[in-house]
């Protein structure tokens, strides 16, 4: 539950809130359950925060300090969240619709169930990360950095993966059809049990990875690099 004098402070602006965190270095900002849509915030130091259950829709949090704080099933739905740090923020199954996080760090974040359909992670760190059954449908994720992510059985249905690195990450059972891989980073990547159906891989790097029982029909294997892998353990390859 929040605590009203911390949300008091924080209503303020950045000014007192920055004073009052300097003055409180050991006390954690308690604001779980906090109505703070459409409030201004960028810039803002939330870093160990308890925001869960946080009401944050529409609000401005470009270059906040989010590091480590707890956004468990907050609603963040259209919220712009450029630039800011949510490194080892833990954000399970919160709502994330169509939110803007592009050039911002969640590297070893914890996105386990959250709905991150329609949202902008473009350039974003996303390395390490657990996405484990989000929802990414139609999500933005040009140029993203997925290094060894976490993303089993996860929704990446016509999701705009072009350029993204996905190396070494896990992405078993995934649900990827229609998606654009185009010039991905696949190198190492378990797809094992992965929908590829309608995909398109055009000049990836698919080298060494794991495909076995992926289902492949008609999936645009064009100039993409399959030094090393197995096609033949997929689905639906027979004539690539």
């Amino acid at each position: 539950m929040a605590n009203k004098e911390h949300i008091a402070v924080l209503e303020l602006g950045n000014s007192a809130w920055h004073k009052w965190r300097k003055n409180n270095p050991d006390v954690i900002p308690q604001l779980g359950g906090a109505e703070l849509d459409k409030m201004g915030l960028s810039g803002v130091d939330l870093h160990d925060a308890d925001l869960c259950g946080a009401s944050l829709k529409l609000t401005d949090l470009r270059k906040a300090n989010l590091r480590n704080a707890d956004l468990t099933g907050a609603d963040l739905r259209e919220a712009d969240v450029r630039g800011a740090d949510l490194t080892d923020a833990v954000l399970l199954k919160a709502d994330l619709r169509s939110t803007d996080f592009r050039k911002s760090v969640l590297e070893t974040a914890k996105l386990a169930g959250a709905d991150l359909d329609g949202a902008y992670l473009d350039q974003v760190d996303l390395s390490d990360a657990d996405l484990t059954r989000t929802r990414l449908v139609e999500a933005g994720l040009k140029g993203a950095d997925l290094c060894g992510a976490h993303l089993v059985k996860a929704n990446l249905h016509k999701a705009d993966l072009r350029n993204a690195t996905l190396r070494k990450a896990n992405l078993a059972g995934s649900d990827l059809r229609k998606a654009n891989l185009q010039g991905a980073d696949l190198r190492k990547v378990n797809l094992s049990g992965a929908n590829l159906s309608g995909a398109d891989l055009r000049k990836s790097r698919l080298t060494k990875a794991k495909l076995t029982k992926a289902d492949m029909h008609g999936t645009d294997l064009r100039k993409a690099n399959v030094s090393g892998t197995d096609l033949k353990a997929a689905k639906g390859t027979k004539n690539q």
